[in-house]
């Protein structure tokens, strides 16, 4: 167990939401805007064995949003650039979820899973659902069960089932690469039996570098046809891609919708509205020098996306979307590298009743198409001066930005939460600054959003760098999501990592919606549980008193006489799940009592009949 987890158990003040307000954006300075690092274009792919260490749980004793932990992973690099919806919560109020997993040379590389069957998740690091190495699952319902789409790490997608959610075994059977073709890096979505799916071709297909493949079938999986969708293949002026830069939004009243767009091509949605038949494009953002690696020809700072996308459709039908942005600057196209600017870094926004956007220059770019951006947080005016001239403390997870990892849902009041991960001058592990998951809603169909919430502040994770942020994009009172945690900034695997390889945890956790954008002092202590009750009763020489909590926390049990009197008090830990407290009543006089429960603000009384 990490001694940080150890630390944690006993501290008293939980984890709360900070806010910051958005008066007015934090203007970059001048060294900051124009410092830049120099990258290559090659994507990393190897890997090296490293150490393991475990920490059993994650737990939050006082003020806190409900946080589990899910399982454990030292592959760390959960997506290359945009994060795909992993976390689904289900009507019933069950949650499937999965990441990517792996351990020590990863030859165990394969997707990891747990679910919440309304009461407690299940065990932790329980063994990839797949029975051979893949990578970068992706998961979806599918209709009363669930589904996994992962490259196979050959050519072809491993497509993992199975009929009932939650339980059962899982079964896995290949998605075939059309001829030529090296299926990678999918997301996957579904309406009934169909199965829509986005990946890239690893190897040049079609007179192109790794364009995005849209596979779709009809008949949950049987059969299947592969496709170049018209506006994104040779034909229509594109030229390359490269992996994880498109993102679904979720099906909704019968329309399909993905973005995609990196640095070196425009910004565009891709809509449909007869089941994937056919598709419109849309331009959000026209990129000033596309393909430049392509054409060759140098291209002067520009502001472009970096590559990691969000979007999701309203119940109007409406498509809403947001994406990191980052400026770069390519001298010379044949040396295959390029410069960026780590500090010019927000999340912009669009939907479809905006024009495109012309300039992402964020000195230039309208208000109402940004909505996150790089924050002073301790507002001493002096970003420069916070993170100490040291550039090296700032790990990029492959180029992106100081602002990115987006994500966006929206519930059935048309309001949207947007999620993403910020660079906090604040928090530090000594070695590099930790980012912080924070997010944003908006009530008005995002023409205006709240302050900006830290959903990973407080004590609890002062020291944790939090990332890979993953909401469902159905919700309840609550947004449910999933994300990364270490204590080491950056990725310890790939072809140039920033530390030992290590593990990492995968957290689950939950936020009400309306405490995004509300000051500390107005957030609700969170239940930490369920329901209790008490029996046999009436009771004899002893009772049970049956707690059921989604966390390990602790609660103190209280029994009174009719006249208010206490007559018995015990502080009890509990764990996540079904827990059961027998409590002795020989000394007890017949009679009436009253059992009650105190945890956080969970405060309930049951009678209880003594005989």
């Amino acid at each position: 167990m990490k001694m940080r987890s150890l630390f944690v158990l006993f501290i008293t003040i939980g984890l709360v939401m900070n806010v910051m307000a958005q008066q007015s954006r934090v203007v970059v300075p001048s060294q900051l805007k124009n410092y830049s690092v120099t990258t290559s274009i090659n994507s990393e792919r190897d890997h090296a064995p490293g150490q393991m260490t475990e920490n059993p749980y994650v737990s939050n004793p006082n003020k806190a949003f409900t946080e589990a932990l899910l399982g454990s992973t030292e592959y760390d690099v959960q997506t290359n650039k945009s994060i795909d919806s992993r976390i689904h919560l289900y009507p019933d109020n069950t949650i499937g979820a999965a990441w990517v997993t792996g351990t020590g040379t990863f030859s165990d590389r394969g997707t990891g899973y747990n679910y919440y069957d309304g009461t407690s998740w299940g065990p932790t690091n329980t063994p990839r659902i797949e029975s051979t190495k893949t990578g970068w699952g992706s998961y979806s319902p599918f209709n009363a069960g669930e589904i996994v789409i992962a490259h196979d790490g050959t050519k072809d997608l491993a497509m993992t089932t199975r009929p009932a959610k939650g339980t059962g075994a899982w079964t896995t059977a290949l998605v075939t690469a059309p001829t030529g073709a090296e299926l990678t890096w999918p997301r996957v979505i579904t309406v009934g039996d169909t199965i829509h799916v986005l990946s890239a071709s690893y190897i040049d297909y079609q007179s192109m570098k790794t364009p995005i493949i849209y596979s779709r079938s009809t008949d949950a999986g049987t059969t299947w046809s592969h496709n170049i969708l018209p506006g994104m293949d040779f034909a229509s002026g594109q030229r390359s891609y490269s992996a994880d830069i498109y993102a679904w939004a979720s099906p909704k009243n019968g329309t399909l919708a993905f973005v995609v767009g990196n640095m070196w091509q425009d910004v565009y949605m891709m809509k449909s509205t007869n089941g994937g038949d056919s598709w419109t494009k849309t331009i959000i953002f026209e990129h000033p020098s596309p393909f430049t690696f392509d054409t060759g020809v140098p291209m002067d700072t520009a502001y472009v996306c970096d590559g990691l996308l969000a979007a999701e459709i309203d119940n109007n039908g409406k498509i809403h979307v947001a994406f990191g942005t980052t400026r770069v600057l390519v001298e010379d196209p044949a040396a295959e590298t390029f410069s960026w600017f780590p500090f010019v870094s927000y999340l912009a926004y669009w939907n479809e009743t905006m024009s495109p956007i012309i300039e992402l220059d964020i000195d230039v770019v309208p208000d109402v198409n940004i909505i996150g951006f790089l924050m002073d947080l301790d507002n001493d005016g002096n970003l420069f001066a916070d993170f100490g001239n040291d550039f090296d403390k700032i790990k990029s997870y492959g180029n992106h930005g100081m602002v990115s990892q987006p994500q966006i849902t929206i519930d059935s009041n048309n309001d949207l939460f947007v999620t993403f991960a910020h660079v906090n001058e604040t928090n530090s592990s000594g070695t590099a600054y930790l980012r912080h998951i924070w997010g944003i809603r908006s009530t008005d169909n995002g023409a205006t959003w709240t302050d900006f919430t830290e959903i990973t502040g407080g004590i609890l994770h002062e020291y944790d760098e939090c990332v890979y942020g993953a909401m469902s994009k159905t919700s309840d009172n609550y947004i449910h999501m999933i994300y990364q945690m270490d204590d080491q900034p950056g990725t310890g695997t790939g072809a140039d990592p920033d530390h030992a390889q290590n593990n990492n945890e995968i957290i689950y956790v939950r936020v009400l919606k309306t405490d995004f954008g509300k000051p500390d002092a107005s957030i609700a202590d969170y239940n930490t549980i369920n329901a209790f009750s008490v029996y046999p009763n009436p009771a004899t020489d002893m009772v049970n008193v049956s707690i059921v909590s989604p966390i390990m926390t602790s609660a103190t049990i209280h029994v009174t006489n009719i006249m208010g009197q206490v007559v018995f008090t015990e502080a009890v830990n509990v764990s996540a799940g079904n827990n059961t407290i027998t409590l002795g009543l020989e000394n007890m006089p017949s009679g009436v009592y009253f059992v009650s429960v105190n945890a956080n603000n969970f405060n309930q009384s049951q009678k209880l009949i003594v005989q």
